[in-house]
């Protein structure tokens, strides 16, 4: 169904003539996103239309619970509102309607600013599978905020990593030990949503043995940029296992 079909159900409203009984329903329909209107809710709210059955109600709460996330999530002001609503809606509902949704406009807005997913997850290496971290591996994630462009090799220039020379000491650099990452929101807009890193670095070079933790955020632009790159340096590892393969055959033969 059309949004603009789904708009014309605001007509099954009229039988409403107080604001406060449409407050009551917005509020209801709001506090019941998660879970749903409760079979005594709807009966209620079908008698109080005077509609003969549920399936004349459900297109009447799908459009006003469309109503109810616009409010909370875009900036609409009254003239908004009014642009929604079918150009032959009684002018006493449009108002009762415009007042009941900017009445609970700032509540619902801070409801959903509050609403965190309680996403995290850890990633803990075994020491056999630990690596050497290259020098420009994860500084380079937490800096910028615009993605600079790719480079000749396809990956982002910022995570092109220098190749570690034959005189370098790679025992001398810490290994990664645990990922852990958690979800937060840093603004009202769900684009304002950050991954939170943290990584344990192991030093065995160091006596005794030191972990250093270093946490930063990732946006989604930014992380899109550092799986591209994850995903060259797979395809490096990858070709070089390939390559040796003939090569350790013939010694064991």
């Amino acid at each position: 169904m059309e949004e603009t079909q789904v708009l014309h159900e605001l007509h099954k409203l009229s039988q409403i003539e107080s604001e406060e009984t449409l407050n009551q329903m917005l509020c209801t329909l709001w506090s019941t996103r998660k879970t749903g209107l409760p079979l005594s809710d709807k009966s209620h709210f079908q008698s109080l239309l005077h509609l003969p059955s549920p399936s004349h109600l459900d297109p009447v709460l799908a459009c006003l619970r469309s109503l109810v996330r616009k409010c909370a999530h875009l900036n609409l002001a009254r003239d908004d509102l009014l642009r929604l609503f079918p150009r032959d809606l009684p002018i006493q509902l449009q108002t009762n309607l415009v007042s009941a949704l900017q009445r609970n406009r700032d509540r619902w807005k801070e409801d959903v600013s509050h609403v965190i997913p309680q996403l995290k997850g850890t990633i803990n290496f075994a020491p056999s599978l630990l690596w050497p971290r290259q020098e420009q591996d994860f500084d380079a994630v937490a800096v910028p905020a615009v993605v600079p462009d790719v480079g000749p090799s396809g990956v982002n220039s910022c995570f092109q990593c220098d190749a570690v020379g034959a005189s370098d000491n790679l025992e001398n650099l810490p290994c990664l030990k645990s990922m852990t990452w958690t979800m937060e929101n840093r603004g009202s807009s769900p684009a304002d949503r950050v991954a939170i890193i943290s990584l344990k670095l192991h030093d065995y070079s160091k006596s005794p043995s030191g972990e250093t933790e270093i946490k930063f955020q990732l946006t989604r632009d930014t992380l899109e940029a550092m799986l591209r790159s994850m995903t060259y340096i797979r395809e490096q590892l990858n070709a070089v296992e390939t390559s040796s393969g003939p090569a350790n055959k013939k010694q064991k033969q």
